[in-house]
């Protein structure tokens, strides 16, 4: 009998052992299917449009341009009019939610998973030979708002919100939670402004 607890505690935001057989299936099903999406011109949406509402959690009225790599679609959420640009990743353990309207530009990174930043956390051992043989994972949510603008290479981790009508700088490594109507960029990624210069403006007055 399969041993699904892997994905229970993935899925509960748990920690969890690798290597996890029936996860490597998971991905691997899903790979598959992805080739098949990613071998068809991103611009024939006559074709993709179906795959992507099969592969994805849910799939608005949005456009994805390929190459896209992701490890098990199912948990990603795509809005309305949400463009993801070529070479973005996804480790969708956890759900990855983008609102209605949101650019993402290319090669962003949606991380989902992490490790115990303790080794002796981390690290499992082989009870026999003492050998190391795997690791613990767990898994935190990424939520995106509406009408973001993420730019080109960010990274953004697990257990990270992005309020609506955002910008994110290229290059950003997004470790905690960013509100809506700012821009913030760097490593870690910081605001640096509101949105709209009208807004210092009035606040000035």
């Amino acid at each position: 009998m399969t041993d699904t607890s892997g994905y229970t505690k993935m899925r509960a935001g748990e920690l969890y052992k690798g290597p996890d057989w029936h996860l490597i299936d998971l991905q691997i099903a899903a790979a598959k299917k992805l080739a098949e999406l990613n071998a068809i011109p991103s611009f024939d949406m006559e074709r993709r449009g179906p795959m992507l509402k099969e592969q994805l959690g849910s799939f608005g009225n949005s456009f994805v341009v390929s190459p896209v790599s992701w490890e098990y679609g199912k948990h990603i959420h795509l809005g309305d009019g949400v463009l993801i640009n070529m070479d973005c990743i996804f480790l969708d353990g956890a759900d990855v939610r983008i609102g209605d309207g949101t650019a993402v530009a290319p090669r962003v990174q949606f991380l989902t998973a992490g490790h115990p930043v303790d080794a002796v956390e981390r690290v499992t051992y082989d009870p026999e030979t003492g050998r190391p043989n795997g690791g613990m994972t767990f898994n935190r949510p990424i939520t995106v708002g509406k009408n973001c603008w993420i730019g080109a290479g960010t990274i953004i981790l697990g257990g990270v919100t992005i309020g609506d009508n955002t910008t994110i700088g290229a290059g950003s490594v997004v470790t905690r939670d960013i509100p809506s109507d700012v821009v913030a960029v760097g490593n870690p990624c910081r605001i640096v402004r509101r949105v709209s210069r009208r807004d210092e403006a009035a606040n000035a007055a």
